[in-house]
């Protein structure tokens, strides 16, 4: 039988990255990496707003909880009686957005913030608790310790009620008043903080709105309009 031989293997050499192939690497790195940092603060924007609306979800509850309990909006007595539509947290406004927070979360011990001094039976006399509230992590998306509520970028969330018609039995309801905004009639009024020229309140209760990132209504790009649009601002309204 004739004698097979095998060649003997030999030991393969390991073989390394050329400089090109180490370079082409580095480049596709850096690419992924740009594009990461580009990326990135659109992601999170665009987060923060969802959480906004997840919040106002979570406020709709609690105000269709209060109205249907108490048969009446979440003003103050004095703006019941007159019929007149309230603004809460707009800086530098008569009402902060702490009314709100006090009157739905109730006002007892125990709180992980300090409730407003305000008078919050009047508005809310059972004293029930119709909204437990998240505490804001870094000063957002939620209430903080001085007992104000704040939205995903930091800033105080801003609501208007709809006050309808006064407690005055002659007081008459019409669709829009010309001469008192936002008195004993349909339209709610924001003393124009939440009017957009491409969306603005009607007839709602109640509207909750943000100026998002930047703290002002509208883009960058429309601000030298009178009335800015909503449309490719970085806000969040509750009524679109």
């Amino acid at each position: 039988m004739p004698m097979q031989v095998h060649p003997r293997s030999c030991p393969r050499q390991a073989t390394g990255f050329t400089l090109i192939e180490l370079l082409v690497v580095v480049t596709i790195i850096a690419v992924l990496a740009t594009m990461a940092m580009v990326g990135t603060p659109k992601i999170i924007e665009k987060a923060r707003k969802v959480q906004g609306l997840s919040q106002f979800r979570e406020l709709a509850v609690g105000f269709a909880a209060f109205e249907a309990d108490n048969n009446r909006p979440l003003i103050p007595s004095e703006q019941c009686a007159a019929g007149q539509d309230t603004v809460y947290g707009n800086p530098g406004g008569e009402y902060s957005n702490g009314i709100v927070v006090a009157v739905l979360g109730g006002v007892g011990e125990n709180l992980p913030y300090r409730a407003l001094d305000y008078n919050i039976k009047e508005i809310n006399p059972k004293e029930e608790v119709y909204m437990i509230f998240k505490v804001a992590d870094k000063k957002r998306n939620g209430v903080t310790a001085n007992g104000l509520i704040h939205d995903p970028w930091g800033r105080p969330l801003m609501f208007a009620v709809n006050a309808f018609k006064s407690t005055n039995p002659n007081a008459v309801l019409v669709d829009v008043n010309a001469t008192t905004p936002g008195k004993n009639d349909s339209r709610l009024d924001t003393n124009g903080l939440a009017v957009y020229s491409d969306t603005q309140p009607r007839e709602e209760s109640y509207v909750i709105w943000s100026y998002g990132k930047d703290g002002k209504k509208g883009g960058e790009e429309s601000r030298n309009k009178k009335i800015p649009p909503y449309n490719g601002s970085d806000d969040v309204i509750s009524w679109k």
